[in-house]
């Protein structure tokens, strides 16, 4: 392992003065005492110009220090040339109050020593100093940062001056309004004696020229006059502090004042006036952090800094606050450690730990120089204290001024046990301290990124490699990770850190107890480190300090007893910092030395014996035995630590005693094992505690068995969970109320995490199995709103996958049939179909538990079974499917072909054999962007890091940019690629040929690099020329690359050393011809490193890449093959359209879905591992089978492993028959009957049926256009009971139905039936009955029912319309065009308004896209939905207009009411009924909006919501009835949705 050493150096004895003092002097002890050799007279004195000193990672103020007469930008503020003495620079960044401002210091040649003279003035100096300060990069970018400037004698001067001039000039006037406050150090603004005298002495001088600066400095002169004179006018709304010099400054010939007081001072009001003890030289220079003129003035910088900061505060808190609590969404965090940070620092006596950063190659760690390591590994054994250490260096960090970031990993904590878990605590971390950080995560946000929080490689890439450590920063970034052994799955943390990029600043301290795969892990990733074990002597100097603070609590005589007494107690604890804490708390208990020795004589050097001893000793309290054990119970294996509130209520529950006092009383009751922490949190004191507790073979009533505490656990979380307060309330609507719900301090762990204990109890015990089915049966509506409220869904779905694992454990023993077992297993089915289904609308609105979602579930789920029905509630007829599908949703193609698909985090694309590119968003499935990469698209790539998607065709590939559907540059290729790959940092785009090459493009600018051959191993080939490769396939994260050519094995080339690997040959059979490879897929994970190959022969293989060994082979013939992006999920698709599931690294079976439609073309995982999607023709499926949620999740590091091993065969695994529809009968318009009974739909296969709408079932089938020609639009007359459809060849007729009394419906004979030349874009029958409008690209014709051409008028260019009829006026019919209405009659179609038509006001007459025009239920108003073309973006309006506007003599017709605000939240208008228009919004709400009349009121009302897989994808065929019933179309089949209308609530726009 590359470990670095270092020769200890033992550490000066520490004295107790304040906490900030101390460290400062620490602080300057590491730095070098003494001027380094050989440094340059001018780099001590400073440069030039403005120079940065210091810059945090958020400034927020800017210092700027301007040194005097013939000073320097350093030399002025140093006492001597030791760095350390720099104080602006070195002491106040590790102040506290200096966090967030920036240092910087002013150098100009003011040396009057010079030979040479100099014109240069004040006002010069000054002018060059605002100079400076405009034109700084830094000082620029942060605009509005609040500048303070200090200046040292002339300094002082030179600060007014450069003041004066940017209130003087406009052009600095932003820099002018930045000037908060001025520090004035010995500033002579009256001029000063010495001066006049220095004056005098370069005049006569013959070897030294005169200075006008100098001149300027003679008391009373024009220059000091003008300045004083104009400062008093604009000095208003700066502070202003003067501090005079009190002592005389020594020269060769005497002592003299350079700068009296009433010089120094300016005389100006609300100036603060300060003295310090110091002559002219020294009143910015000091000795030490601890120099009482260093002292107050920097007390008097940190006034200012704490008024700037509550200013910032102010204005700025909100806005930091709701950033933070976005971020904390996006990255599931709740909460920092910042409560368990506050518990171990308070465990620190001062001036323990300080051996670890009083050592020289800690501060080498710190500061990070080149070629040094940038991980510090502290290990240690057990009780040694750690995580103080942790601590300690956390606090030492942050008081130099650095940014940390901390983690402490606890086994008893599951929400700090994985790496995702510490991975998202990070990054939050960072980005509270960092606004870039911070910005650059909001952008992720808003871009509707999206990312796998469970899955750390997700996190790691997504977050910080694609986002974080592209950043540039400007301070190191510090980690520090505490028992980093206590996560089980740590190594992945190994790999991920070694892909960082050695230029970013970070840099990491980990604890962890010796471990020789932490060790390995070091050497194996290539990672330089630190590494110190702490030893006896290092904790012997702690646990000394801490039991000599301590030891007035002992009864001792005399301070030789004392030292005797720990000394003796140094000796028996070996270092064991824990032990020593134990025992002195035992001898607080003694009240005689004799007692204290008998103690240290009995009590046991070993922890285990020590442990052991106090248990005895709670044995004698026989009274508190039984509220002992349940308080270790419940610490001991509580998920989490519970609080003092949540404990008294489980112990209430659990053994029925009340303790109003418990954190007063847990340590005698405990035996001082268990604590209350500073967050009143109850812990053992130390997690050694807990293993002791838990061991096997323990001898004790205190002795705690994993499977019996967590059985009991259970039983009381679901006593809760099923009694009174949790009752599911009566009567309760979708819009109830967002107020938090009121109950119990026990309620959000029993909601959290009751299953956990579920899944780790007794199969055997029946108690808490019936209490689970009564909690299922009775109260699950409340605890699925409790969670939902909490805005994270996570532990439903874990609950389902602890059910699921219990009842695999518990079938072992028992019979898995029975009604308890059937509805335990049910319910979990339900939670992962609830989450996966209404998962956004549920966390919008919890209380939708309760009347909305139950009506929507699949008849045979135990919601709907349960609380389907239930009054008033939501009513969903006309729903064929009984139980859960595994297809969630369906995009379909009219008339087109998917040819290619690619998914990555939020995002998932769809190539189509026109050469359109469709990027949807992967949750909603909801379309994106619309792309054209015209030419039929062959493959689709996403980057790995960037937001880049790549597309090729046959003779061309392109780049894009996926969130704003930018092109970023196409390239030309005469090759025929076989799948592309992004490098893994996306510089590099390649791809490999069927030419047996790999092509290179710069992804920066689509430059063409050369090309590498493919040089396989043809040793034993027959054959001598070179085949055409068939497959082949990147792996990025092992850097290789697998092709294969027809009937020859698969050979392996490694990308780094551009080397053949070797070849696979399938069952070893080293023969030409081979099989056939059909498909092959490389694992994912880098920890798996496996290929999957499918051939001919029906089978299935899984191999090493390295070294060609097969792994698992089982008989299916998969035509396509894809990986779930975890590594674990195999998905295999067969000519039939049948998709298996198994498990990667084995092949076992896990699910089969078996679905009767075309061949599976490709397929592809969404990033969360539980979705998939294939293309199949004309649509693409997507997939969500709860089989991949029921995998007992591998993060969850309480698991343990008691799933049975399942068999490969169909049965055991489990399969579902998909409900593929039959595409041909797919409806494709509608129409509703004028009465409410009943609609009319056109299908995909030219049949027009008729549906009721009460049931939901079509009664009959009433006409049929062409065979397989679509049904395009439908249009009903009421006045004549006339039926129009057209269908997309053109043709249209018209039939007249009747409706009996009884039985079916009949149509005449065609009314007329007519084909257009052109696509009819619209359909409209007039309010009579009497004629037809038709509407083309190019023309709108008139027809009578007898079908003739009435006549037909042409447009000049073609562009969305709408035609309606008059709802005032039935002989009238409307036509908008762009920005005009115009009238027409019916019967002459004689245009009735001006040649100019009706301007519609608020419409541009730019490019206007109507989309929708609905009249109100009265006809009173009319609104139009339209899209104003800005560029390349769309955006949509809303505007409501009196029908009345709408006559002949009208010219412009004034809009009452814009809804633009609310228009961008229609995804579709449905219609109107009553006063309102419906809509649905883009989260798949029914909602509605009063237009009857204008009003000012900005808000719209929900209603109910619609799963995404019933309306993804276009837009969704809808409807709604005069009953107030909505209609959806979905697939083959209509959804009534009833009563829906009755739930309300408001939400405010605009």
């Amino acid at each position: 392992m590359d470990f670095v050493t270092r020769k200890r150096v033992p550490s000066p004895a520490s004295n107790k003065r304040s906490t900030s003092a101390s460290f400062l002097e620490r602080r300057l002890g590491s730095l070098s005492i003494s001027r380094r050799g050989g440094e340059p007279l001018e780099q001590i004195k400073g440069p030039l110009g403005l120079n940065l000193l210091w810059e945090p990672s958020e400034p927020r103020i800017d210092f700027v220090f301007v040194h005097g007469l013939r000073g320097g930008s350093r030399k002025t503020w140093s006492l001597s040339d030791d760095p350390a003495h720099y104080w602006p620079k070195e002491w106040l960044p590790c102040e506290p109050g200096f966090r967030n401002v920036r240092i910087h210091s002013y150098g100009y040649n003011a040396d009057f020593g010079e030979r040479k003279g100099s014109v240069v003035n004040i006002h010069d100096f000054g002018q060059a100093l605002l100079g400076d300060i405009y034109n700084s990069p830094r000082l620029r970018k942060d605009g509005d940062t609040p500048i303070i400037l200090i200046g040292h004698s002339m300094g002082g001067l030179v600060i007014k001056k450069a003041y004066l001039l940017a209130k003087q000039d406009p052009s600095y006037y932003g820099i002018g309004m930045r000037f908060h406050s001025i520090f004035f150090l010995a500033t002579p603004h009256r001029g000063a004696d010495s001066a006049q005298m220095l004056n005098n002495i370069l005049r006569v001088s013959m070897s030294h020229e005169s200075k006008a600066y100098v001149n300027d400095l003679i008391p009373n002169s024009g220059a000091i006059q003008a300045i004083n004179d104009e400062f008093r006018h604009v000095y208003q709304g700066s502070h202003l502090w003067t501090f005079f010099e009190t002592l005389k400054t020594s020269f060769l010939i005497g002592q003299e004042m350079i700068v009296e007081k009433d010089s120094a001072v300016i005389g100006l009001p609300n100036e603060r006036i300060q003295l310090l003890n110091a002559d002219h030289q020294h009143i910015c220079k000091f000795t030490d952090p601890l120099d009482n003129n260093y002292l107050t003035l920097r007390n008097a910088f940190i006034s200012t800094i704490e008024s700037i900061d509550q200013e910032w505060s102010t204005a700025n808190r909100d806005e930091h606050r709701n950033q933070m609590k976005n971020l904390s969404v996006l990255l599931g965090v709740s909460e920092t450690p910042e409560g368990i940070l506050s518990s171990v620092v308070d465990q620190q006596m001062e001036g323990t730990c300080q051996w670890l950063t009083d050592r020289s190659y800690f501060h080498e760690w710190q500061e990070g120089h080149a070629g040094t390591p940038k991980i510090f590994w502290l290990n240690g054994k057990p009780a040694t204290g750690k995580s103080t250490v942790a601590g300690h260096v956390i606090k030492y960090l942050e008081n130099c001024g650095n940014d940390c970031s901390y983690f402490f990993f606890r086994r008893s904590d599951k929400a700090s046990s994985s790496i995702s878990d510490l991975l998202r605590s990070l990054a939050f971390q960072m980005a509270f301290a960092n606004r870039k950080v911070r910005q650059t995560l909001l952008n992720m946000k808003e871009d509707g990124e999206s990312f796998n929080k469970n899955d750390e490689r997700t996190v790691w890439r997504t977050v910080f490699m694609a986002r974080i450590f592209r950043i540039e920063l400007k301070q190191p970034h510090y980690w520090i990770i505490d028992a980093l052994d206590e996560c089980p799955h740590h190594n992945a943390l190994f790999s991920m850190l070694s892909k960082v990029d050695k230029d970013f600043p970070l840099r990491l301290f980990i604890t962890s107890r010796p471990s020789p795969v932490v060790d390995r892990l070091f050497s194996q990733e290539k990672l330089l480190v630190f590494a110190e074990q702490i030893t006896v002597e290092d904790s012997l100097q702690d646990i000394r300090t801490f039991l000599e603070a301590n030891s007035n609590y002992l009864p001792v005589e005399d301070d030789s007893a004392c030292r005797e007494l720990i000394n003796t107690i140094l000796e028996k604890s070996s270092g064991c910092f824990l032990w020593a804490a134990l025992v002195l708390k035992e001898l607080e208990s003694t009240y005689s030395e004799q007692q204290i020795w008998e103690v240290l004589r009995d009590v046991p050097t070993e922890m285990d014996e020590l442990y052991t001893r106090i248990l005895d000793g709670m044995m004698t309290l026989s009274r508190d035995k039984e509220l002992a054990i349940a308080i270790i119970r419940w610490t001991v294996f509580a998920a989490r630590p519970l609080t003092t509130d949540e404990l008294k209520e489980a112990l209430k529950l659990d053994i029925n005693q009340s303790l109003p006092r418990l954190e007063n009383a847990i340590g005698s009751i405990c035996g001082n094992l268990i604590q209350v922490n500073k967050q009143s949190r109850v812990e053992v004191i130390h997690q050694t505690v807990r293993a002791f507790l838990i061991k096997d073979g323990l001898d004790s009533d205190f002795a705690m068995e994993k499977v019996k505490e967590n059985s009991r656990l259970a039983e009381v979380c679901l006593k809760y969970l099923g009694g009174e307060e949790m009752k599911n309330p009566r009567n309760r609507r979708g819009n109830a109320g967002k107020s938090p719900m009121k109950l119990s301090p026990f309620a959000d762990y029993a909601s959290l995490y009751f299953s956990n204990h579920i899944a780790r109890s007794s199969p055997l015990v029946d108690k808490h199995f019936m209490l689970l089915e009564k909690f299922l049966n009775t109260n699950v509506l409340t605890w699925v709103e409790y969670i939902a409220r909490s805005g994270n869904l996570y532990s439903l779905t874990q609950a389902a996958k602890n059910l699921k694992s219990f009842l695999e454990r518990r079938a072992k023993y028992r019979s898995p049939l029975g009604q308890a077992v059937h509805v335990v297993d049910a319910w979990a089915n339900d939670l992962i179909r609830l989450v996966a289904t209404f998962g956004q609308s549920l966390i919008a609105s919890p209380a939708s538990i309760y009347s909305l979602i139950p009506p929507v579930c699949p008849p045979q789920s135990m919601l709907y079974k349960n609380f389907g029905n239930l009054q008033p509630c939501l009513k969903v007829m006309g729903r064929s499917e009984e139980d859960w599908d595994d297809l969630l949703s369906c995009v379909v193609f009219a008339e087109e072909r998917a040819t290619a698909i690619a998914c990555r985090d939020a995002r998932f694309a769809l190539g189509l054999a026109s050469g359109t590119l469709i990027v949807y968003y992967t949750s909603t499935l909801q379309e994106a962007r619309r792309l054209h990469h015209k030419e039929p698209v062959r493959h689709l790539q996403f980057s790995n890091l960037e937001s880049f998607l790549a597309s090729s065709g046959r003779r061309s590939i392109k780049l894009w940019n996926a969130i704003t559907g930018v092109q970023l540059w196409a390239a030309e290729h005469h090759n025929d690629i076989l799948t592309l790959n992004f490098n893994e940092n996306d510089t590099l785009l390649r791809a490999a040929t069927r030419t047996n090459q790999i092509a290179f493009w710069d992804v920066s600018d689509g430059k063409e690099q050369d090309t590498c051959p493919i040089h396989e191993n043809m040793q034993g080939d027959e054959f001598e020329y070179r085949p055409p490769a068939t497959h082949a396939q990147f792996s990025t994260d092992l850097n290789m690359l697998a092709i294969a050519h027809r009937q020859r094995p698969i050979s392996f080339w490694d990308l780094v050393s551009n080397t053949f690997i070797g070849q696979f040959y399938v069952e070893n059979a080293k023969r030409y011809p081979g099989p056939l490879l059909l498909a092959l897929v490389f694992n994912p994970n880098p920890d798996i490193s496996l290929l999957a190959a499918s051939y001919q022969q029906e089978q299935l293989v899984v191999l090493d890449p390295w070294t060609q060994e097969e792994q698992a082979i089982i008989k299916f013939g998969a035509h396509v093959l894809a990986a779930s992006p975890d590594g674990k999920t195999l998905a295999a698709g067969d000519g039939s359209g049948a998709i298996q599931l198994h498990d990667f690294e084995t092949l076992r079976l896990i699910h089969r879905i078996t679905a009767s439609d075309y061949n599976v073309n490709a397929m592809v995982f969404a990033s969360n591992n539980l979705r998939f999607f294939d293309i199949r023709n004309d649509h693409c499926n997507i997939w969500e089978p709860s089989v991949l949620v029921r995998q007992i999740d591998s993060s969850d590091t309480q698991s343990e492993s008691v799933s049975a091993e399942i068999p490969g065969d169909l049965q055991v695994a489990g399969a579902s028959l998909a409900s593929i529809w039959d595409g041909e009968k797919t409806i494709t318009a509608m129409i509703d009957h004028h009465l409410g009974h009943f609609v009319f739909c056109g299908r995909e296969d030219g049949s027009i049926g008729l549906f009721q709408t009460d049931t939901g079932k079509q009664l009959q089938t009433l006409y049929h256009h062409a065979r397989n020609t679509a049904i395009s639009s439908l249009c009903w007359n009421q006045q004549e009971s006339i039926l129009a459809s057209t269908d997309i060849s053109g043709r249209f007729l018209a039939r007249k139905l009747t409706q009996p009394s009884s039985g079916q419906w009949t149509s005449s004979a065609p009314l007329f039936d007519q084909r257009s030349t052109q696509a009819i874009s619209q359909l409209l029958i007039s309010s009579s009955g009497k004629f037809l409008l038709l509407s083309t690209a190019t023309s709108d014709e008139l027809w009578s029912m007898t079908g003739q051409l009435i006549e037909s008028r042409g447009i000049p260019r073609p562009m969305p319309r709408m035609r309606i009829n008059h709802s005032r006026e039935s002989n009238h019919v409307v036509f908008f065009d762009d920005s005009i209405g115009r009238i027409f009659e019916w019967n002459t179609f004689k245009e009735l308004t001006p040649e100019t038509g009706i301007t519609l006001e608020t419409v541009s007459k730019a490019e206007s896209l109507f989309t929708d025009v609905a009249p109100s239920f009265g006809g009173r108003n009319f609104c139009i939905t339209f899209f104003h073309s800005l560029g390349s973006h769309l955006k949509p309006h809303l505007n409501l207009w009196l029908t009345s506007s709408l006559h002949p003599g009208a010219e412009t017709a004034k809009a009452i009411g814009d809804y633009s605000q609310l228009a961008t939240r229609i995804k579709s208008i449905i219609g109107v009924h009553k006063s309102s228009l419906l809509f649905l919004d883009y989260s798949g709400w029914v909602c509605s909006t009063k237009y009857d009349i204008a009003t000012t009121e900005k808000f719209y009302v929900k209603h109910f919501f619609i799963p995404y897989g019933w309306h993804s994808g276009a837009i969704p065929v809808m409807g709604c009835t005069v009953r107030g019933h909505v209609i959806l179309a979905r697939r083959d089949e209509i959804l009534v949705f009833q009563r829906g209308m009755d739930f309300e609530e408001k939400v405010e726009f605009g």
